[in-house]
């Protein structure tokens, strides 16, 4: 597959930074700013809102003071300074997240060069840090995933994917999410590199967040049962790794994972009815939905757990694992979407394959890109509206449009996924298309 002539390509490069401007003005000028006027509206408080602070403030009242970072009192602590004050159940519009220490503990060990800095420092130190992690996880990706890209498009793809709703979202909130992406990133990378022992080791870390672990960690369990004698080394180093975490969190605060068990469950309940799956099919049949989801997920991971990693199928039910988990994720948090990103290189790549797979695979194609572009169509709309007609009533009573497609995008990838024209890929390898390309 030859790469696009020149101009396309600057001209791509051209639409992805108008489309990244146009959505980083939407974000800044018309979502943040109608947020803090809900706020002040409702009364609802708003401190620094960073999604990084609980772990941190806990991982240093542990590590400094001993204290336990699940209790009542650090919980209080913490809203503190997430909220601006502790929030009160007589109040209607409070929040009903507590922001409790909702992470297993050895996430402390990640935080530990942190915890004797002022939280300022560390807040502009992770904006940084969390935006280089994501650049990184686009090119470990597209060679995880082999996708071959010029410069220009793929300067393109990093514009993109760092002026997306999901990623400014994940910015703002400075979400943990982000550097963990990068070690799941590397994970895979290391085991198409047949690193399977550093593999091993990274994915154990990346459980610092389960929920997005969850399904990679059983993707990887079923690869490495296919193949014993090979893959075992990185059984090994995930098993060596995890029992150095939880053993270590145990000898600083002994009976955590009982406290970390309670912490979920506390979370659960103040986040009810929030799920993903939840405000498509109501609370009542999301388990069945998760079940509906999780099913077929592992039963194509073991059908197909002898595929190589680098193969067609092998990317495919990497990006399942990760397209799955954000289906099944407990809270409706748009920057779970920065792990759609396989996927969307997977089906870029074999658009031709896809393309002469069918209608249902073409339409299913072409429904998914135009979810996807949605979030920048709206948003540059918007823009428009605010900066060339002044029309600052309408922009502020439509804010939500360039969402409106955020709920049917990895339902649309996950079918399209679920549906994989496997058995009309060509025999040509992914070596000759990567080296063609």
């Amino acid at each position: 597959m030859s790469p696009a002539p020149i101009p396309k390509q600057i001209a791509f490069a051209a639409l992805a930074f108008l489309a990244g401007a146009s959505m980083w003005f939407y974000v800044q000028r018309i979502a943040v700013p109608h947020q803090e006027k809900d706020a002040a509206a409702n009364e609802r408080p708003r401190g620094n809102l960073s999604d990084l602070y609980p772990r941190w403030l806990g991982a240093r009242e542990l590590l400094l003071h001993g204290r336990d970072p699940y209790s009542r009192e650090v919980t209080l602590e913490i809203q503190q300074g997430y909220y601006g004050r502790t929030v009160d159940s007589s109040r209607p519009n409070d929040p009903k997240d507590q922001q409790g220490f909702a992470y297993p503990v050895y996430v402390a060990f990640l935080l530990a060069p942190t915890i004797g800095m002022d939280f300022a420092t560390v807040r502009t130190a992770y904006l940084w840090l969390s935006t280089g992690c994501t650049i990184l996880s686009i090119l470990l990706w597209k060679r995880t995933l082999r996708i071959a890209l010029p410069p220009l498009q793929t300067l393109a793809i990093v514009t993109l994917v760092v002026g997306s709703y999901p990623f400014a979202e994940a910015f703002y909130l400075q979400q943990p999410l982000l550097v963990v992406a990068l070690i799941v990133a590397g994970s895979f990378l290391a085991r198409l590199r047949g690193w399977y022992f550093l593999s091993g080791v990274l994915l154990a870390i990346a459980t610092v967040k389960p929920q997005i672990a969850l399904l990679p960690v059983v993707l990887a369990l079923c690869w490495v049962s296919a193949g014993w004698r090979e893959r075992q080394r990185w059984f090994w180093g995930f098993a060596a790794t995890m029992l150095l975490l939880v053993g270590a969190a145990q000898y600083i605060l002994p009976g955590w994972l009982f406290r970390f068990y309670g912490a979920l469950h506390a979370y659960s309940n103040y986040i009810a009815g929030t799920a993903f799956l939840e405000w498509l099919v109501g609370p009542r049949f999301a388990w069945i939905a998760r079940v509906a989801i999780l099913l077929p997920v592992i039963w194509i991971v073991w059908r197909y757990r002898q595929s190589p990693a680098g193969s067609v199928q092998g990317r495919r039910l990497l990006s399942l694992s990760l397209v799955a988990g954000v289906c099944i994720a407990p809270n409706l948090a748009i920057y779970n979407q920065v792990l759609l990103l396989p996927a969307l290189f997977l089906l870029w790549d074999q658009r031709e394959v896809l393309r002469e797979s069918g209608l249902v695979a073409r339409n299913l194609t072409m429904i998914v890109w135009l979810l996807l572009s949605w979030q920048w169509v709206a948003s540059g709309l918007l823009a428009i509206a605010k900066v060339v007609f002044r029309a600052d009533h309408f922009v502020m009573r439509a804010w939500q449009i360039p969402l409106y497609t955020a709920l049917s995008l990895p339902l649309a990838l996950l079918l399209l996924l679920f549906l994989w024209p496997s058995a009309r890929t060509p025999a040509k390898t992914l070596e000759e298309t990567f080296t063609s390309a």
